[in-house]
């Protein structure tokens, strides 16, 4: 069965926001058009790439995920599940609300009158199903379409109050890359953890057979050299599932593919090539007079050439292919496709096949 509703699974480089845009520019006249979004980095992005192809005229709207659950679900429709409250703020801060009830106005929000952002997706939840349809016709009455950009970055109650948007009226268009879930809406709930990160895939299979959704993969890269695509893919099992990335990037420069670089000639890399030189943290490379950027905020940029100071885990992986789990895998999975041309490693020990670069 052919759902309304769809989810483009692309890889890195497979032009995924700019997809939304097309779309939006293709859509007919007077199609009114939201688009959400995690980060307000992705929001900015789309903000001024809608203008730069629709100018400021479009009928487009773009908002972030907690404003969307406050705006559409919680604000308007509150009083089905605490009646004369209002939402008065948003709690950005608040820890997770241990040992409260469920049922709990304390629970959702501060003595403010604040809506606790931990726990929002969970009482948007609530809201949705208290108010039966409301909420879902009001949706119907202001939107015809809904695209959702880095769909991987949603968890726990997300995913419940994601069905109940994919058994609406308006139809769901998501797009992302699990492989790149390093991200998350809630770090502490456990709802849905057995989908959390990475497995997020095998929550959008369910959905699939279920019926309410159907899934395309996108395989193209238009900015990783063929070699860092099929590096990047080694990185996951094949029972993932995932479709061998494709290179459309035709570029041929006199340093292409994965290296390996000694610590003793990371200066004069670095002289040559000027790559963007990434880690997993602060504490990766502490003490290295080097200007590193952790790779959790690479995330959406690309540079010709990427250098990476790897971790414990990735230089076992790079000596003897021990496989990382799930969690490392998608960030040296990001890590690795920032770059167009060629990725390297800091990596002194024998014993891996990779070209070693010397000065």
């Amino acid at each position: 069965m052919t759902s309304a509703n769809s989810l483009t699974l692309a890889v890195a480089g497979g032009r995924k926001t700019q997809g939304i845009v097309d779309a939006c520019a293709e859509a007919p006249n007077g199609k009114r058009i939201l688009i959400i979004t995690y980060t307000q980095a992705n929001q900015d992005q789309l903000r001024v790439r809608l203008n730069e192809r629709l100018g400021m005229e479009a009928q487009v709207e773009v908002m972030g995920w907690f404003s969307f659950l406050i705006s559409h679900v919680v604000r308007p429709f509150l009083p089905f599940v605490y009646e004369g409250r209002r939402v008065r703020g948003f709690d950005f801060d608040s820890p997770y609300q241990r040992g409260v009830s469920a049922v709990a106005y304390q629970r959702y929000f501060n003595s403010s009158g604040q809506v606790r952002k931990v726990h929002l997706a969970h009482l948007a939840h609530q809201v949705f199903k208290a108010g039966d349809n409301e909420a879902m016709d009001r949706l119907a009455r202001l939107y015809d379409r809904i695209y959702i950009d880095e769909i991987q970055d949603l968890c726990g109650w997300d995913l419940e109050v994601l069905e109940l948007l994919l058994k609406g009226r308006v139809s769901i268009e998501m797009v992302g890359d699990v492989r790149q879930a390093i991200l998350s809406t809630s770090f502490e709930e456990r709802k849905n953890a057995r989908y959390e990160r990475m497995k997020i895939w095998q929550w959008f299979q369910l959905q699939n057979q279920q019926g309410r959704l159907s899934i395309e993969q996108r395989p193209e890269t238009w900015r990783c050299h063929q070699d860092i695509a099929a590096f990047a893919d080694g990185l996951f099992a094949k029972t993932w599932g995932f479709e061998a990335t494709v290179s459309l990037n035709e570029v041929n420069t006199a340093h292409d593919g994965v290296f390996l670089v000694r610590e003793a000639d990371v200066s004069a890399y670095i002289e040559e090539f000027t790559p963007l030189f990434l880690r997993d943290s602060a504490n990766t490379a502490r003490g290295k007079n080097f200007q590193f950027m952790n790779i959790g905020v690479s995330k959406g940029l690309s540079s010709r050439h990427v250098l990476i100071w790897p971790t414990g885990p990735v230089k076992a992986y790079l000596a003897t292919g021990k496989k990382l789990d799930d969690s490392q895998a998608s960030k040296l999975y990001v890590a690795v496709t920032r770059a167009e041309q060629s990725v390297a490693f800091v990596f002194d020990a024998p014993g891996s096949s990779i070209t070693r670069w010397s000065p």
